[in-house]
């Protein structure tokens, strides 16, 4: 897939703004955690957060239930978030029913309008697991578990993730490639490379510590094992590992 080298990219844009003196701290708060700048969105969600975000137990669970909806742009029947839960731009992120978001994870969206995190029916985001969008879009489809201390992240493109997927701890999708060609400025200004983002398809198994880069395709039914560094396409129904991972075996 080819490259597109980002011309004026998140990274560069985000630097821009905080430089930003014309700007208020308040106004640079409400645009990058609230998504916007009107005041009603900014106390509704400061408040939400200041008084249910830690709150333990049931009273917990059955506020944020009940409140919850009010600041995300969809929250849908019988979802539960756990203690500690932060997200940015909420307005941008859709859960749909009978999810499960376990403590301490993040859910964050910065950039365009078009940005969003949706994550599907049925789904179970493990502890500590973040997911992450800047330019673009993140959707796991339905009745897929994440597990804990995972990190999903794109900066360019989008993360496309099937039904029933499987995705074992300290996993890692997405990112992309700094440029690094100039040496006389950082490497933070110098842009960004992206591939266009990962798909995985349906019923695809990834165990503990894997990497799957961007720009990558995993086929439907696949399995990817433990450890390894995916930077390649894998067909459908295959078994892959290593570093880089290859296909070792197929399961059909």
């Amino acid at each position: 897939m080819e490259e597109k080298e980002g011309k004026e990219n998140s990274h560069l844009n985000f630097h821009s703004f905080i430089d930003d003196k014309k700007t208020s701290n308040l106004a640079k708060y409400q645009d990058i955690v609230i998504g916007t700048r009107k005041y009603s969105k900014l106390f509704s969600q400061e408040i939400f957060t200041f008084f249910l975000m830690n709150m333990p137990g049931l009273p917990g669970l059955f506020l944020r239930q009940l409140l919850y909806p009010k600041i995300f742009r969809r929250y849908g029947k019988k979802t539960t978030i756990g203690v500690g839960v932060s997200f940015k731009q909420p307005g941008k992120i859709s859960i749909h029913n009978k999810c499960i978001i376990d403590d301490h994870v993040n859910l964050s969206v910065r950039g365009s309008e078009i940005s969003s995190i949706e994550i599907h029916d049925n789904n179970f985001i493990g502890r500590g697991t973040e997911i992450k969008v800047r330019e673009g879009n993140i959707f796991i489809d339905s009745y897929s578990s994440i597990g804990s201390n995972c990190r999903i992240s794109i900066d360019q493109g989008d993360i496309n993730i099937g039904k029933y997927m499987f995705l074992a701890a300290y996993c890692y999708i997405g990112g992309g490639k700094h440029i690094a060609k100039r040496t006389d400025i950082p490497i933070a200004k110098q842009g960004f490379n992206s591939k266009g983002g990962v798909n995985i398809g349906n019923d695809v198994w990834i165990g503990a510590n894997c990497v799957i880069a961007d720009g990558v395709k995993i086929g439907t039914g696949s399995i990817i094992g433990t450890c390894s560094y995916v930077n390649r396409d894998i067909p459908d129904y295959s078994i892959a590992f290593g570093i880089p991972a290859k296909v070792h075996k197929k399961r059909k």
